[in-house]
């Protein structure tokens, strides 16, 4: 997609949500480990054009990369993320017809501080699962009611699910998914919770697989799951260093519960070149149903500041 104006640059490790014909980004890092900025850019998906949003009230302190960002109706929902000397920020949600912050938990309030966790959402509930915490990597799954505005603690997992950072997190008809991420090393499981039977199960999958990896691009549609990208094998300097990137896509039909290869055409079609650390989520855009990736890191180090849109049909 063209982009002009106030742009956010290249970045990883940043967040990105929909409202509307807007698309915002939030946080984000260009040297490892070193946040670029706290202003929340938005989109106009119809001008093509980016500008900083405005803010008023309790406006986050905190420049920080690893965070996330959901969307429930006109309201953005930013949950942690840290600076480089591991400070980190709580819960947030900004009024997209207001421009309006409001600190809904602190970080001493709310659910443990992290980074590099996943989240996602429903019309009534924001979810967020695993990441990095203080000292260890989690595996916890919170609910925060929007209209109770309470956090509750889902069950545990169990054994199976290992601790992880870095994994793809999805709602489809009620029930949370739970893809790869990485626990030390990279990981190719996919765990599911059903909040009716208030239980974890953990999914044999068939097909055509993808390989052990974290930090991808993902994104739910329909009753499938889209997984583009990201990290197979962890950098010898961590996240100091790019790793080994993919750039491949597959798509995980959650009913069938089988795993295919994207018949998207490759990058001759515009798919993304390798990366992770991308920002990406659900989208309609121009009337049509798919996902949204920007930025990420690159193969050599570097960061993109691409912002893509893969057509899956016309709503």
């Amino acid at each position: 997609m063209c982009q002009r104006g106030k742009e956010p640059g290249p970045r990883c490790s940043h967040a990105i949500a929909v409202v509307g014909d807007k698309i915002y980004s939030f946080g984000g890092e260009l040297i490892p480990n070193v946040p670029i900025d706290k202003d929340l850019y938005v989109f106009d998906i119809y001008s093509n054009t980016w500008s900083i949003a405005p803010a008023t009230g309790d406006i986050p302190h905190l420049s920080c990369l690893g965070v996330c960002m959901v969307a429930v109706g006109s309201t953005l929902y930013v949950f942690g993320g840290r600076d480089e000397s591991r400070k980190y920020n709580g819960f947030y949600s900004y009024d997209t017809l207001k421009n309006e912050w409001k600190l809904l938990t602190s970080v001493e309030e709310g659910p443990e501080a992290r980074s590099f966790h996943s989240m996602a959402a429903d019309e009534e509930n924001v979810y967020i699962f695993g990441g990095v915490g203080y000292t260890v990597r989690l595996k916890t799954l919170d609910k925060y009611n929007i209209a109770d505005k309470k956090w509750v603690k889902l069950p545990s997992p169990g054994e199976n699910l290992v601790i992880r950072g870095g994994p793809g997190l999805v709602v489809i008809k009620g029930k949370i998914w739970v893809v790869y991420g990485f626990t030390g090393e990279e990981l190719a499981d996919v765990h599911c919770f059903d909040p009716v039977q208030n239980e974890w199960t953990t999914v044999e999958t068939t097909g055509e697989k993808p390989s052990k990896r974290s930090v991808f691009a993902t994104a739910a549609i329909g009753d499938e799951i889209i997984v583009v990208g990201g990290e197979t094998k962890m950098d010898p300097r961590a996240h100091l260093g790019p790793g080994e990137l993919s750039g491949e896509a597959f798509v995980f039909n959650t009913v069938t519960l089988e795993w295919k290869i994207l018949g998207d055409g490759g990058e001759e079609m515009g798919r993304p070149g390798p990366r992770g650390w991308c920002a990406s989520t659900a989208a309609t855009v121009y009337g049509k149903k798919g996902m949204l990736i920007f930025g990420g890191k690159a193969p050599d180090n570097g960061r993109f500041d691409d912002l893509h849109f893969y057509e899956v049909y016309n709503t």
